[in-house]
């Protein structure tokens, strides 16, 4: 079961940095200031030390790599106490 939640977690792990760089992208392919301010703004709240700089695009993936992992290993988790009935 312990290779299972790892195999989880690094495949939550990838979609969480697929949807970062997919973020990453829609911030730049946006026009309006305002509109590009919220969401450098909203990307902050979610990856903290995030900026649009290479050092700051190193702390969200970072942070997106972390969050993803974390929540690949509460799944299964959750999966397992919730659906997996043990007969004793």
């Amino acid at each position: 079961m312990k290779t299972y939640t790892f195999k989880m977690g690094l495949v939550w792990a990838g979609i969480s940095i697929a949807f970062f760089f997919l973020c990453m992208a829609w911030g730049l392919l946006l026009t309006d200031p305002t509109l590009q301010t919220l969401h450098r703004n909203l990307l902050q709240i979610a990856y903290p030390g995030f900026s649009m700089s290479i050092v700051g695009a190193i702390f969200g993936l970072l942070w997106a790599t972390a969050y993803g992992f974390f929540f690949g290993v509460l799944f299964v988790w959750l999966m397992k106490v919730c659906c997996v009935h043990k007969h004793s």
